[in-house]
């Protein structure tokens, strides 16, 4: 469950929209002082702001978003009133408020982009970081500095916890584990909570820190961040299973098996391969708690983050106050082979709603026939498409497994299940350029936030193991995707090395610790089914459905129920998900 596989959020990503030529918004006057460039990053995402001013003295604003090709982000308005500067980006349903700090040399603020609010920080070209506030502390056993997450915007404390990499044995590799502390504004919990990232091989210190409910949680506790063993900051194994400048391989998620077999060998010089499994990382986990001397923890995860969750209560569940899942993937869910029954679900669902909604079955009234077609036709023979890499055209392939597949990330987005009927039509009409960019979108800017060593080092030791033809058959025939991605997977295992997962791995979870369970209708990777059949062992668990929700839904309401169930450690009212909606699709005309 490649991350995909984690939990891809809009909150983490900066969606633009490309213009023809630099758009400059004229404001009331400003001081002089504060015109130029400015930069800021959220999360690995550059912004370059240059405000300017008329001959007649009001203020200018040209956006633009480095990383995405210098794409020019279209400005509405932009003010400077009181310290403050406002500024306002109806196309992408963004806006920014930062305040001028006492130095002149900063802006200290707020990007808002739908539901999701992240902080921005912006700095004079070159600019050294402004000093910490943070002074190094010892918590537990841990000495911390001060730190940043990688776009500056938001300050913690650092430091590591050594682990054995073979916990069994406990001699010869030892590792480093990244830990981050946010610490708690106000004080006062006892517990702290523990994020849990996805993937398997996204980085929890990159994933968390600017998420509502991090920021909520934090006023009363702490927050801790621990970077899983083989991912960010945790002894990370690198090595680039595929080009990501490959828009072929990217697209069809294809590691080729040479280039696999290369890495397994480079990794195996220092690395043992059979130590990077989730069972083994609960126990990583529990020695950071220890070290750091909370006594009982807050565990939530996202996507594969949940697995981690649940053996973790599992293995250590004396320390667990209260559990959080959202999207949920148990121990007894196989990656890739669920795939193929929730994916399906998603796409039907989504064309269903397409068919409800006037608008939307007016500009396509025949979108489930189109769908169909366009099966039916890659069966026959693969697309073609042309998208853009770096400054370059690039020619793809689209088979019928890489066009099915490609969807699952995708979909996670609501901005793009939005897309989706149009990106379908155009394809039916043989222009398959507004599918394939979209797609190659997601899929690279996913494959730059997961540690796919480490996806191969779990899934090859706790998926693949066991999984018969029989099971392939009942879980895949019949479904859009099939067997495409099991293949892929039974395969790439077949060259790396596989550890062993404890004999009740597959067992349910039984537990009385207070749960929150959050699932998506529209998820196309982990469904509802799962997600009741774990609530059942969790006797004091709550399960809410997000009728409008994909995997892993950013929104104040979300951040809301998790920051009260983690506050309460019990029920929470979610009365506010029956209004959270999805936008309106895209029609033609729009």
């Amino acid at each position: 469950m490649n991350r995909r596989w984690g939990v891809l959020r809009l909150s983490t990503a900066l969606v633009v929209t490309m213009v023809p030529a630099a758009m400059m918004v004229t404001a009331q006057t400003a001081p002089a002082s504060i015109t130029g460039e400015w930069d800021g990053t959220i999360n690995k995402l550059r912004l370059v702001f240059v405000l300017g001013q008329t001959p007649e003295g009001r203020l200018t604003l040209t956006l633009t978003s480095p990383d995405q090709g210098n794409a020019v982000v279209p400005v509405d308005s932009v003010a400077f009133d009181g310290g403050k500067l406002h500024v306002e980006m109806k196309a992408i349903g963004a806006s920014y408020v930062a305040a001028l700090s006492a130095a002149g040399d900063s802006f200290v603020g707020t990007w808002a982009q739908g539901a999701a609010t992240l902080p921005l920080t912006l700095h004079r070209p070159g600019a050294q970081s402004v000093a910490f506030t943070l002074k190094p502390r010892t918590i537990g056993t841990v000495p911390l500095e001060p730190c940043r997450i990688m776009d500056g915007n938001i300050e913690g404390l650092c430091g590591t916890v050594t682990v054995w990499e073979n916990r069994t044995l406990k001699r010869g590799r030892k590792l480093a584990l990244k830990v981050m502390v946010l610490p708690a504004l106000q004080g006062g919990a006892s517990d702290a909570f523990f994020p849990l990232a996805g993937g398997p091989g996204q980085s929890a210190i990159e994933t968390y820190p600017a998420t509502g409910y991090t920021n909520a949680i934090r006023r009363d506790r702490d927050v801790v961040l621990v970077d899983q063993r083989g991912t960010g900051g945790s002894a990370p194994l690198k090595c680039e299973l595929r080009d990501i400048t490959n828009a072929q391989q990217v697209l069809g998620e294809e590691i080729p098996l040479g280039r696999l077999r290369v890495c397994r060998e480079q990794l195996a010089q220092t690395a043992d391969l059979t130590q990077y499994t989730t069972s083994i990382f609960v126990d990583d986990l529990d020695d950071v708690r220890a070290a750091l001397g909370y006594e009982k923890i807050d565990v939530f995860g996202t996507s594969y983050g949940t697995r981690v969750a649940l053996v973790y209560l599992r293995q250590h569940g004396s320390h667990v106050r209260t559990l959080g899942l959202e999207g949920v993937v148990s121990p007894q869910y196989r990656i890739p082979l669920s795939f193929s029954r929730s994916l399906q679900s998603s796409i039907d669902h989504i064309i269903e709603r397409c068919e409800a909604a006037t608008a939307c079955r007016q500009s396509y009234p025949e979108l489930r026939k189109e769908f169909d077609a366009l099966l039916v036709r890659l069966d026959n023979a693969p697309a073609k498409a042309e998208v853009t890499v770096g400054q370059s055209r690039k020619t793809i392939t689209i088979s019928k497994g890489v066009f099915v597949s490609a969807l699952r990330p995708a979909l996670y987005m609501p901005e793009v299940i939005r897309a989706f009927p149009l990106m379908i039509h155009k394809a039916y009409e043989g222009n398959w350029s507004v599918y394939a960019s979209v797609a190659l979108q997601v899929r690279t800017a996913i494959d730059k936030v997961i540690n796919r060593d480490l996806t191969l080092s779990v899934v090859c030791s706790e998926d693949i193991p066991g999984m018969t033809e029989a099971m392939i058959r009942n879980e895949t025939a019949g479904t859009y995707l099939g067997d495409y991605q099991v293949r892929q997977y039974l395969n790439y295992c077949k060259e790396w090395p596989q550890g062993r997962a404890p004999k009740n791995f597959r067992a349910a979870v039984h537990s009385d610790v207070p749960a929150l369970l959050i699932s998506g209708a529209l998820d196309p990777v982990t469904s509802l089914a799962v997600s009741r059949t774990t609530a059942r062992d969790l006797v004091k668990s709550q399960t809410v459905l997000l009728n409008d929700g994909t995997h892993g839904t950013g929104s104040s309401c979300v951040d809301g129920i998790v920051a009260n169930f983690v506050a309460a450690a019990g029920k929470v009212d979610a009365s506010c998900t029956d209004d959270m909606k999805l936008r309106p699709f895209l029609t033609e005309a729009q």
